[in-house]
């Protein structure tokens, strides 16, 4: 049985541009002829995903407060949990490259932000993983990496979507408190979880979609060459 690598690509909150650099990572690599097994978390239009849409929809509550975060958390776990069971544990032990846009890691950020204080929200970080990734067995990440966006520039990003292409509000997007909520609770998780922060700001200019992939193509390369080179020396 050979191990693969399982990737997540996340963001500090809405409008970080996370969704285009998975696709523009995912679209390099498949190119250069990687294995590389493609998912977008929560699995929209599937019997396991049903429940999250139901819960983001707001059929069992109207705002994100309203709602323990370890019964939203098991919703977003149900879906991932047979989601690996089918497709993603099977390719990671053949061996292959997993990149995922969303995970446990986006359940972390968003069901962890209605926890105000540090010691519970820790214990809700615990409780999760260990949940998913012991008791459930879908595999922890190999890598995380973090788009870092200040809130004031990725919440005038988000109005501007809003305003020129109409966007779906969901129970959390539509509340502009939570949301700075998971902004400041992505940053805590990240430096707590130890994730790869990319930051997409230069001084005061948001970084180039170019330039930000360009970063995080050469750290999951070096990832990949890293995970092969030990592989080989395994096999020897």
């Amino acid at each position: 049985m050979k191990d693969g690598k399982l990737i997540v690509i996340e963001g500090s909150g809405d409008s970080t541009g996370k969704t285009t650099q998975y696709i523009k990572l995912k679209d390099r690599l498949l190119n250069e002829g990687y294995p590389v097994v493609l998912h977008h978390f929560p699995s929209y239009g599937t019997y396991h995903g049903l429940l999250v849409e139901k819960f983001l929809n707001g059929d069992f509550g109207e705002c994100a407060s309203d709602i323990s975060p370890y019964f939203a958390n098991s919703l977003y776990a149900i879906d991932r949990a047979i989601y690996y069971l089918k497709v993603l544990g099977p390719a990671y032990d053949n061996g292959d490259l997993i990149l995922l846009d969303r995970y446990t890691t986006s359940s972390l950020i968003y069901q962890g932000a209605v926890i105000s204080n540090e010691d519970d929200k820790k214990r809700f970080f615990d409780w999760t993983m260990d949940f998913e990734y012991n008791k459930l067995g879908i595999k922890e990440p190999d890598e995380v990496f973090f788009l870092h966006m200040p809130f004031e520039y990725q919440r005038k990003l988000w109005l501007n979507r809003k305003t020129n292409d109409g966007i779906f509000k969901d129970i959390l997007e539509s509340d502009t408190i939570y949301m700075r909520q998971v902004y400041e609770n992505s940053v805590i998780l990240a430096k707590y979880l130890n994730w790869n922060i990319i930051e997409c700001i230069d001084g005061e200019n948001i970084r180039s979609v170019d330039d930000i992939h360009q970063e995080i193509y050469s750290k999951v390369k070096t990832k990949i060459k890293y995970k092969m080179l030990v592989q080989y020396k395994y096999q020897v």
